[in-house]
């Protein structure tokens, strides 16, 4: 018989936000393939199409059973759920910030690009550039954010000066 791992909430609550993030990765595959579209014949239209949908499905598999196990836990234990603090909530903050800028800069360079070629294009196809694009930096910039402070605690040992 297996015994039950008990987790506290702030473990719950970093495991639910990097399946997001990883979901929100997907929705980002999910919105460029959907961009593509505008580009390629209809038997490859049709190719996308299942791809996209079977990207769906992943991430409802992905994102959902953690989802439900942080709100069970967070019915069952309202006052510990009430600021649940973790390493990766900052970085999920963090990179949500980040993307938010990113997505500026984007827009801002997009305005610079060649009037024609952008009177040309679809505005799905534009809107949805730059959702994939926002939703991809931002969950780059959350792995990346929580691979580079994963030990801050040992960074600043080594960035002190002091000699051992």
């Amino acid at each position: 018989m297996t015994k039950s791992k008990k987790i506290s909430v702030a473990e719950q609550v970093d495991s639910m936000m990097q399946r997001v993030a990883l979901g929100v990765f997907l929705v980002s595959i999910a919105y460029a393939i959907s961009a593509i579209r505008f580009f390629v014949s209809q038997e490859s239209v049709e190719m996308l199409d299942i791809a996209s949908r079977a990207l769906g499905v992943l991430i409802i598999i992905l994102v959902l059973p953690g989802f439900i196990k942080f709100m069970i836990l967070k019915r069952n234990n309202r006052q510990a759920c009430k600021e649940p603090e973790g390493f990766v909530v900052e970085m999920f903050n963090k990179a949500t910030g980040k993307a938010f800028q990113f997505t500026f800069l984007f827009l801002v360079a997009f305005e610079f690009v060649n009037d024609d070629f952008i009177a040309g294009l679809p505005s799905e196809f534009v809107i949805k550039l730059i959702l994939a694009v926002t939703l991809a930096i931002f969950s780059l910039t959350f792995f990346a954010l929580s691979r580079v402070d994963e030990h801050p605690e040992h960074e600043d040992e080594f960035n002190s000066g002091e000699n051992p």
